[in-house]
């Protein structure tokens, strides 16, 4: 199940970046139970679908810049099959 775990660490990753709470690289990756390499190469995937992000020393935090917002979402559903 490690597809679901990369879509709950986005999920986390954007959550913390739109409440601007992400605090330093070590924090946020210690936040998400990943190294700070590889947050890095999550937020360069971001970076490489267009959404611009950048880490803000005022803030302490990774924030979005511009107007950019994502959704990150999964849904599974039952589907039953109709009998012919």
């Amino acid at each position: 199940m490690e597809f679901i775990r990369q879509i709950e660490r986005f999920q986390l990753l954007n959550k913390l970046v739109k409440e601007q709470r992400t605090g330093s690289p070590n924090d946020m990756a210690k936040k998400m139970g990943i190294s700070k390499r590889q947050l890095y190469v999550y937020l360069e995937y971001l970076k490489d679908l267009g959404v611009e992000i950048s880490f803000s020393r005022k803030l302490n935090s990774f924030i979005y810049k511009g107007n950019t917002k994502i959704c990150i979402d999964l849904r599974f559903e039952i589907l039953k099959v109709s009998e012919n």
